[in-house]
């Protein structure tokens, strides 16, 4: 008979095994899709382009890492399929949220970084990050050469004092927050004001970047533009009662 002992055990086991990582990134371009990796069977087969490079860059570090497993938002997803791109968008967050770690690469940020950098990147500024930083519960940043931010090699960037209290102080909720966030850590008019800081390239993306951090239900339909925000506003009104939400 298994015994208790036993049974943790082979959980350990199997989340070792089946562990995965996320990749944050700002998209730069022409990044590698769906049907690009799966013609050539694998990423190590791309050309050598430099965003080819970025995403292998990235499969390498999480094998660095120990994990077996790896996924990015850029050739995970077969868009070309609205059924998976819509359940992709709807379950973006807690994918982040289950992983193993996240890896944010920032591009823009110099080897070797300094204090502010990270906060002051791009990465900063986009909305689908928003959920990015925050629901994951281990994260590790890095620079454009793939070296860890300002040098910092513990096991989890969301326990780094030095980090997190950047982030905090630019973003301007608790750092506690932040290593430990639920949706329902924070109130309506506070998401939303984190939410104006940033954009997107995409319309809708404004409102459904935020699908996950509101717990919402809106059904993504890429064409409906400004509509994709109405929807979200009124889902939160609706479930809230929060009437002033509609002035944001």
């Amino acid at each position: 008979m298994t015994t208790e002992i036993d049974k943790v055990r082979i959980l350990r086991v199997a989340s070792g095994f089946f562990g995965y990582v996320m990749f944050s990134h700002v998209w730069q371009g022409n990044e590698p899709s769906f049907q690009d990796v799966n013609v050539v069977k694998s990423v190590w087969n791309l050309p050598d382009t430099p965003l080819n490079v970025k995403l292998r860059n990235f499969c390498k570090e999480a094998r660095r890492l120990g994990y077996n497993w790896a996924w990015s938002d850029t050739c995970c997803i077969d868009k070309a399929t609205s059924s998976i791109l819509i359940q992709s968008l709807t379950s973006m967050y807690k994918w982040y949220a289950d992983s193993a770690a996240t890896l944010v690469f920032l591009a823009g940020v110099p080897h070797s970084s300094k204090p502010g950098d990270l906060t002051g990147s791009l990465w900063m500024t986009r909305a689908w990050t928003l959920q990015e930083l925050l629901s994951p519960k281990v994260i590790f940043f890095y620079d454009s050469e793939w070296k860890p931010y300002l040098g910092n090699v513990v096991p989890n960037h969301k326990e780094s004092p030095e980090i997190m209290q950047e982030l905090a102080d630019a973003i301007k909720i608790p750092h506690g927050t932040i290593v430990t966030f639920s949706p329902d850590d924070l109130g309506v008019r506070e998401k939303l004001r984190l939410a104006s800081t940033r954009n997107a390239t995409v319309e809708e993306d404004v409102a459904y970047s935020l699908i996950g951090v509101f717990q919402s239900d809106i059904n993504p339909r890429y064409g409906e533009r400004a509509d994709a925000l109405g929807h979200l506003l009124e889902e939160i009104v609706a479930r809230t009662g929060e009437v002033t939400v509609l002035a944001w």
